[in-house]
């Protein structure tokens, strides 16, 4: 990601502001020199424009096909509208093409020039490497009361960069940032593998390992570390690598971008079949709905349509089956105060109703102990070990409140303690009575699967984790893979399925809106 030119990175927030007004009084392209325009089409819809006077944004949608024949399981209208599909050829339109170089777009710079529509920047807006190397300072950092979200997508030093991944990145980029802005911001967060290389204190070693590592056109939204950064962070942690330590660099990226609220952790092969910005929304509207009582009972389990027909029956069984003896607020823990907005003394149906989630995840958060999960037992530096109240999902895809983090990296900082990647959100989240929602998104299996061994497969662990019990095929066990239909899923951790849907969708297949990961396309 390329740094802006210098004339660029001298823009300041005066600068920013002569800019919009420029826009408001002449509702015309502004070119910059290097061609790079943001045009306001309305006064009430803002769509930042990478090529002068065109709009490369035309969605195409059409009746969705009928082609989730497969059994499959979630809710089809969690992440969009499933009777409205958009069409694969009308996003994938970032190739380099005669006048279109897109290689040549600093994407960081087109998207901040475009928040300044909707936000008043500061001049530290503009650098965000300056951000990143500086020790935090909230006084300066902090510079908007309205919330904010960040995409941060997770790539490594040697990361290869295919014309057809960055086609997509490009597509991710603006349709989240640009089409749709004033809502989110995408940055690369970088883990570079040599610990030696010195990127807080080198301006020189940091600068070339961005151009090593980095294309040109995402350099300027990059941002670099290595397990020595983590290091120096977090001294009483004994593991700093990726396997185990997927949110510390997260947790660092919260402290030192405190204007985002929110932040999303996506993977560089997961794939989007609809709108990126609208798909997300959706996501966050489910969410931000859901009531905490039996919350993490029903985030617990899979919603199968087959049994249930709607949601809102799943949730009536769940209530049925607990009562009002489910999970009530933060679980009892000896290590620290929680953090949590206390519930009600009563239970009732309506608290957490409209609230933002501190944690978004896609799969069901399961009760590890019991499992025969690889990482069942690691656990470190918290009283009751083992005995620690806990939970966990597959798949670091997920959305975490600032909050949720700066807990999670204080419990690191002071005590040392801490879980395998995909169990720290959710166990902090449990032990401090955050509010967490499993969104049921639509996943589909290989249509030899058949519905009744689903349905004995998924779901068959004790009531408040019946996704988890007794070695899931859908956890990578001690026993290594197990038998189940996960391998041809459309949403897990390995396997083909997805790749095969996407390749589908990318040919014409007009799909509901669905995730799709792993897709390791090149």
């Amino acid at each position: 990601m390329p740094y802006p030119p210098a004339t660029r990175r001298a823009i300041l927030g005066a600068g920013a502001v002569l800019f919009v007004i420029a826009l408001l009084s002449y509702q015309d392209s502004f070119r910059l020199d290097n061609s790079l325009t943001s045009t306001l089409t309305s006064a009430k819809n803002t769509i930042c424009r990478v090529w002068p006077g065109q709009s490369l944004y035309e969605e195409l949608y059409d009746d969705c096909d009928e082609t989730i024949k497969s059994p499959f399981i979630g809710v089809a209208d969690t992440l969009g509208n499933p009777q409205r599909c958009l069409k694969g050829s009308s996003r994938l339109r970032h190739q380099i093409t005669p006048g279109h170089n897109w290689s040549e777009v600093e994407w960081g710079f087109v998207q901040r020039q475009c928040a300044a529509f909707e936000h008043k920047l500061s001049a530290s807006e503009y650098l965000p490497h300056h951000i990143w190397r500086r020790p935090a300072d909230p006084q300066t950092v902090k510079i908007s009361s309205e919330k904010r979200t960040a995409i941060v997508l997770r790539t490594w030093d040697d990361y290869e960069y295919t014309e057809k991944r960055l086609t997509w990145l490009r597509t991710l980029i603006t349709e989240a940032s640009l089409q749709r802005p004033g809502k989110y911001q995408v940055f690369f967060l970088v883990n570079v593998k040599d610990p030696n290389i010195q990127l807080e204190e080198d301006d020189a070693a940091y600068d070339q390992a961005l151009r090593q590592f980095v294309p040109e056109e995402f350099r300027d939204m990059a941002l670099l570390f290595n397990e020595r950064t983590l290091k120096a962070w977090y001294p009483l942690v004994q593991e700093h690598g990726a396997q185990d330590q997927m949110y510390q660099a997260l947790q660092i990226f919260s402290q030192k971008f405190q204007q985002y609220d929110y932040i999303w952790q996506l993977e560089m092969d997961l794939r989007f079949t609809a709108n990126v910005h609208d798909t997300l929304q959706s996501a966050t509207a489910f969410a931000r709905a859901q009531r905490q009582r039996n919350l993490w009972e029903r985030n617990g389990r899979f919603y199968i349509p087959h049994l249930y027909n709607t949601y809102e029956n799943f949730s009536a069984v769940v209530d049925a089956e607990f009562g009002d003896t489910g999970i009530w607020g933060p679980v009892q823990t000896p290590d620290f105060i929680p953090k949590g907005i206390q519930p009600p003394r009563r239970v009732n149906n309506h608290w957490g109703i409209g609230e933002e989630a501190d944690l978004i995840s896609f799969m069901p958060m399961i009760d590890p102990v019991g499992t025969n999960w690889v990482y069942e037992n690691n656990i470190y530096n918290f009283e009751a070990g083992a005995g620690t109240p806990r939970r966990a999902a597959i798949v670091s895809i997920t959305r975490s409140s600032r909050r949720l983090l700066q807990l999670i990296s204080d419990a690191q900082l002071a005590r040392g303690q801490w879980l395998v990647s995909e169990a720290t959100l959710e166990t902090f989240a449990l032990l401090h009575g955050l509010k967490a929602v499993t969104v049921p998104h639509l996943i589909s299996f290989s249509e030899e699967t058949k519905m009744e061994d689903l349905l004995g497969d998924i779901n068959k662990g004790p009531p408040h984790s019946k996704a988890g019990g007794d070695s899931p095929s859908m956890l990578y066990t001690k026993n290594g893979f197990l038998p189940g239909p996960w391998w041809e899923a459309s949403y897990w951790f390995t396997g083909n399925g997805a790749a095969k849907i996407w390749d589908e969708y990318v040919d014409g297949k007009l799909l509901p809106p669905m995730l799709l990961h792993p897709v390791k396309e090149k």
